[in-house]
């Protein structure tokens, strides 16, 4: 039996709506993402076979499109990297004071990133900045999967490290 499009906003329209409330931080633009996921749902809805995924899947479309809609509006968003959480909890905010603050991390940030080697931030920078899976890296960089996944782990790894060397020059400093 296939699913209706009523039946499927009915079940996931919660989970996909907390998943955009969690990437926007705002009720407004998880409203806007929320519409835009089941638009795209409807339009898949036919393509749709193993109902069991669909709320998988649904929260992973509201999430890419939420990180799309801040794109647009040049908001900041802060990728987990699984590093250090003091890091990245700057609330966005629209003080003077706080740009200042979230620039400087972008650009502090950014230069940590150019130190990896060239094939770290070349996986890095399309995992993180382009969004793309570590089969779309492999395909595009004409690796195997295995080796996109080493140079995410490795480069996560020398990010961290880096960012925890950086942390503890400012506490001593």
């Amino acid at each position: 039996m296939r699913m209706t499009f009523h039946d499927l906003y009915t079940k996931h329209y919660k989970r996909v709506y907390f998943s955009a409330v969690k990437v926007t931080k705002d009720h407004g633009l998880a409203e806007d993402v929320l519409q835009e996921t089941f638009i795209t749902a409807h339009d898949k809805l036919m393509e749709i076979n193993n109902e069991a995924k669909v709320g998988s899947w649904l929260s992973t479309v509201a999430t890419r499109k939420a990180i799309d809609l801040l794109r647009r509006q040049k908001k900041n968003v802060l990728v987990s990297m699984d590093i250090p959480t003091q890091l990245f909890d700057i609330p966005l905010d629209s003080s003077v004071e706080k740009a200042c603050e979230n620039t400087q991390l972008e650009e502090g940030v950014g230069l940590l990133i150019s130190t990896l080697s060239p094939k770290l931030r070349t996986v890095f920078r399309l995992y993180y900045y382009n969004q793309l899976k570590e089969k779309e890296i492999a395909t595009k960089l004409q690796l195997s999967p295995g080796a996109v996944k080493s140079r995410l782990h490795r480069a996560r790894n020398a990010m961290k490290s880096k960012i925890v060397d950086e942390l503890q020059k400012h506490e001593t400093a």
